[in-house]
């Protein structure tokens, strides 16, 4: 133990007086917890412009316009009467959505005929796509709803009851966990949590292995290794629990995000997930001769630890053989696991799966770092 103790206060010391890790343990830990939410802030996208081309041009087909413009998801940037204008401005940036209403709409609505109303949306990304065909649709039903209803009335019902036939089971749709539907509350504690282990990473990355001469206590041996391992393993741990409890502490207060988990539950389940990045880093150090070869490697590493942790790209349609190495990664099974105990209320039994697999981890890696470790100070 007194090994354990002399490596974890050898490391914090050395760390300490690293300018590079250190910039890269606190300044980017904090950092980043501040620069990444902040595109996100508005949490819903509002206001889609999109290009009303009125063919028909009668006091129904200007009232959808109008009750388009109106819904919180879109807004009609122009009215033409020309179906290629709208194109050309969608193709131009000035609009992402065109609503086609066609030629004799009113007439056909007030006999009673079915009437098709087009609404295209840009898919090039997925929000706008989402926002403007939703607000586009969403008008046209709501009209279609009030005609049809007005129809009923008309025919000898009340409103109450022309209401209840137009829409005799109503849906009530409350999101759970994420109330205002927001992209920030959805992405940003699942990449909080990618962000703890990748500033982990370079920050070890940045440090070399233990050198022969370094004190532990008990000469070159395997328990030595191990002893270096553990020690150097809890140094990083602690820096990065202390970068952990301000995420939690600070940032998801500041940004409003969801917080439902009880600390006697969030926190235990993370020891496993910092422990198993502190050993992965120690492991990984070992591997490169140089520590701007280590940064090279772990920045790349970061873009395919977002589509395998399972948040930005489900891992059901993941390859079989990609989605079992993912597990390696500690953040696969901390992700999931950290939303359903900090935003859902989970307790540590309801994570059992993801917990253990991160102690698992934990164990293989210290493993790994200390056979490395004992072997480097053999070469």
């Amino acid at each position: 133990m007194r090994a354990v103790f002399r490596a974890l206060a050898d490391e914090l010391a050395a760390t300490l007086r690293d300018p590079g890790a250190l910039l890269i343990l606190v300044v980017g830990t904090i950092g980043y917890a501040f620069f990444y939410p902040t595109p996100y802030l508005n949490q819903v996208l509002r206001k889609v412009p999109v290009a009303a081309v009125d063919l028909d041009r009668s006091a129904l087909s200007r009232q959808l316009v109008r009750m388009v413009d109106a819904h919180p998801s879109t807004a009609v940037a122009f009215v033409t009467g020309n179906r290629s204008e709208a194109e050309r401005r969608v193709m131009d940036g000035e609009a992402l959505g065109i609503l086609v209403i066609p030629e004799g709409f009113e007439k056909r609505v007030h006999r009673g005929e079915p009437v098709t109303v087009s609404a295209f949306a840009d898919a090039t990304w997925f929000l706008v796509y989402q926002a403007g065909a939703t607000g586009m649709l969403e008008a046209a039903a709501t009209l279609g709803a009030g005609i049809e209803v007005a129809r009923l009335e008309a025919s000898g019902m009340t409103r109450r009851q022309a209401l209840a036939f137009r829409d005799p089971a109503p849906l009530l749709v409350r999101p759970l966990f994420n109330p205002a539907e927001g992209y920030a509350s959805y992405v940003v504690p699942a990449v909080l949590v990618l962000i703890l282990q990748q500033t982990m990473l370079l920050g070890i990355g940045l440090r070399r292995p233990l050198p022969l001469g370094a004190r532990t206590g008990s000469g070159t041996s395997l328990s030595a290794a191990a002893a270096a391992v553990l020690g150097r393993g809890l140094a990083f741990f602690g820096l990065q629990l202390l970068g952990t409890l301000f995420y939690l502490v600070v940032v998801f207060r500041v940004f409003g995000f969801a917080e439902r988990g009880r600390a006697a539950t969030v926190l235990p389940f993370l020891v496993p997930f910092l422990l198993a990045t502190a050993f992965l880093g120690l492991w990984l150090t070992t591997l490169f001769r140089r520590r701007e070869s280590a940064m090279q490697v772990l920045l790349f590493t970061s873009l395919p630890a977002v589509f395998l942790a399972g948040f930005a790209w489900p891992r059901e349609a993941l390859p079989r053989w990609l989605d079992l190495v993912s597990l390696l990664l500690p953040s696969t099974s901390a992700i999931p696991g950290f939303l359903r105990v900090n935003e859902m209320g989970a307790s540590l039994a309801q994570v059992r799966p993801e917990w253990g697999a991160l102690w698992a981890l934990s164990l293989l890696y210290f493993l790994l770092a200390t056979l490395a470790q004992h072997r480097t100070w053999r070469r």
